[in-house]
């Protein structure tokens, strides 16, 4: 479970940095304060909830332009990366799907905390709708994000896994027959 937890860190910190890079404009805040953390999860999480509707050309979510195939590039190299780091099946599946189950969690409660951050309480609640009912009318997006990364890194995870037990295998059967 230890090395489950080190995937899921970083792969919750990957996806928060990948999400930062991709930069799309969300609300502004004016003033300066702890809620403007949660604009920031907002802005960096919002590309990466609809990986499938972005490539087939669809705004995401509060209809900013669509990203093509890059949020879903993003979570299969994730998955990926997380599937040769852990080296195992299930660890993998593990961390990536509390990785993206963290990662929804988060972009919702960032909806609702950063109330305060925003101009007015009628923007926020409009906000909130539009995102909101974006979200909910995509389920293939919902769905992929909770269940296709974690097969890729569970596969990758067996994958790594055998081909390293295996080389470990050879490597001591040659050491064990070596020639003196």
């Amino acid at each position: 479970m230890g090395r489950a937890i080190i995937g899921y860190g970083a792969g919750l910190g990957l996806l928060t940095l990948a999400g930062l890079l991709l930069g799309i404009e969300g609300p502004g805040s004016q003033a300066i304060t702890q809620f403007n953390l949660f604009i920031v999860l907002l802005k960096a999480y919002t590309p990466l909830l609809t990986p499938f509707s972005s490539i087939l050309g669809y705004p995401i979510l509060g209809g900013s332009q669509s990203l093509g195939p890059l949020p879903l590039l993003i979570w299969i190299a994730i998955g990926c990366l997380l599937g040769i780091l852990l080296r195992s099946g299930g660890g993998a599946a593990k961390a990536m799907f509390l990785t993206s189950a963290t990662i929804l969690i988060l972009w919702i409660g960032s909806l609702f905390f950063s109330a305060p951050a925003w101009p007015d309480q009628r923007s926020w609640l409009m906000a909130i709708s539009n995102l909101s009912n974006d979200l909910i009318s995509r389920p293939i997006d919902l769905g992929f994000i909770l269940l296709g990364p974690m097969l890729v890194s569970a596969v990758i995870g067996q994958l790594t896994g055998e081909i390293s037990s295996r080389l470990v295998q050879e490597k001591e059967l040659e050491e064990r027959y070596r020639l003196y």
